[in-house]
């Protein structure tokens, strides 16, 4: 009985999965174009044939884009290092179609890994609403359209969605087993942080979240959460281990995944940037001799002082910093794609964002009177909106896209809550009916 059981469950998986695999390609032939690719497309897709050719996994090109939005491959002047999941994914694409079959990359990879999304959504609905409301999560991922949007570009945005996706079921499977979490949970939980580090690097700062929520869920049992805590983090070290072992032997200095972001963490953190325009180029900066004097610095040094001058602005001015980073989060995270943006990058379907915010909003609400369950969901979208917003002046729309599967999780609490209640008012009025 069990082993049918286990067999009707591989079967429904792997029927979820074709279904949103063809919902993806049908997404994708619906666009003009193939591909969309950028320089910092370019830049993951040189790292990936350097790695093929056996040079490792470093780039010999920069790349940018003019204004004729022509992009144009340039001479070397600084060494990238960016994690290293998503070039070795790009490896496999290429192993098979090709060097640059970045057509190949969105028809492959991005459409495997958005279906695969979609199915983690509907595993965690399982856990979270059960199997008859199981689908809301799943049609709701499916239904987004930034996310198929976005995986239309070679960039991690596909990735990096796919192992949040996978972050949050393994999240929701540790709240079901707290009282008995198994092992294996806590090594895949603590695997799929690792892997998530590795695409980009935004749940570096989330242990002490982690933490908490942690000893909360095990209801204040000190003992048994430190070692589940200890098993995950020790689990984490273990998948990004040898690339920090990598990066020290190569440059001689600890890069936990990636060298550059210290202007845009710069930038975020400067008082005289405006909280309200994402275009950082065109934001001002403390002295303009002070960044006239950092840029003749090697490139390393700049990160350094960048770096250094964000810190130090944050520590000085603590309320301002906090003041500033919830402005970022109302006036750029947290709003809803723009008509002109829309129209601009023709997105397709691009009006139901607003809606999908609304609807995860009120989910937001209503977890709060169930807090103990979805309690990992409410932490991790506080925690991302405020880091996101906390390092750089970047826009909603792609940067808010990895926390959109939680918003959907937790939008699709509304309307479970609205199903359950429709179906208890029908079952009232057929016994009313069956009495008269």
């Amino acid at each position: 009985m069990d082993k049918w059981y286990r067999l009707t469950r591989h079967k429904l998986t792997l029927l979820l999965f074709l279904i949103a695999l063809i919902a993806e390609l049908l997404y994708i032939k619906s666009y003009n174009v193939s591909y969309y690719i950028s320089p910092d497309g370019f830049l993951y897709s040189n790292i990936t044939e350097n790695f093929l050719q056996g040079k490792g996994l470093m780039n010999t090109l920069n790349f940018v884009q003019g204004d004729d939005g022509v992009v144009r491959a340039i001479a070397k002047t600084r060494d990238y290092v960016v994690g290293p999941v998503y070039p070795m994914l790009l490896a496999l694409v290429y192993g098979v179609f090709g060097f640059k079959s970045y057509g190949m990359v969105i028809l492959v990879l991005h459409a495997v890994l958005g279906a695969g999304s979609a199915v983690f959504a509907y595993k965690a609905g399982e856990l979270l609403f059960g199997k008859g409301y199981a689908w809301t999560p799943y049609g709701l991922t499916l239904g987004y359209p930034l996310f198929a949007f976005w995986g239309m570009y070679v960039l991690t945005e596909a990735t990096f969605v796919f192992s949040i996706s996978l972050f949050l079921y393994l999240s929701a499977l540790y709240a079901e087993e707290w009282n008995r979490p198994k092992i294996k949970t806590l090594l895949l939980l603590g695997a799929a942080i690792g892997i998530s580090n590795l695409v980009r690097p935004f749940l570096l700062l989330y242990f002490p979240v982690l933490g908490f929520w942690i000893l909360w869920t095990q209801r204040w049992r000190w003992k048994i959460a430190l070692r589940d805590f200890a098993i995950i983090v020790m689990m984490t070290a273990v998948v990004m281990s040898p690339w920090w072992i990598r990066n020290e032997i190569k440059y001689h200095q600890f890069i936990s995944v990636s060298n550059y972001g210290s202007y845009e963490f710069y930038v975020g953190n400067n008082p005289l940037s405006i909280t309200d325009e994402y275009f950082y180029f065109a934001q001002p900066s403390y002295d303009p001799e002070v960044k006239a004097r950092i840029e003749k610095l090697p490139i390393l040094e700049q990160e350094k002082e960048y770096k250094q001058l964000g810190m130090s602005y944050i520590l000085q001015h603590p309320i301002q910093f906090l003041q500033r980073t919830l402005d970022k989060e109302k006036n750029l995270f947290w709003q809803p794609i723009t008509h002109n943006d829309g129209q601009f990058y023709k997105m397709q379907g691009y009006t139901l964002d607003k809606w999908y915010l609304l609807l995860g909003l009120l989910g937001v609400f209503l977890s709060l009177i169930y807090l103990r369950k979805y309690s990992f969901l409410l932490l991790f979208t506080i925690y991302y909106s405020f880091i996101v917003s906390m390092i750089t002046v970047v826009p909603g729309a792609r940067y808010r896209l990895p926390v959109m599967p939680a918003m959907i999780l937790l939008g699709s609490l509304v309307v479970v809550i609205a199903l359950k209640g429709i179906a208890k008012l029908s079952s009232a009025k057929r016994r009313k009916g069956r009495r008269a």
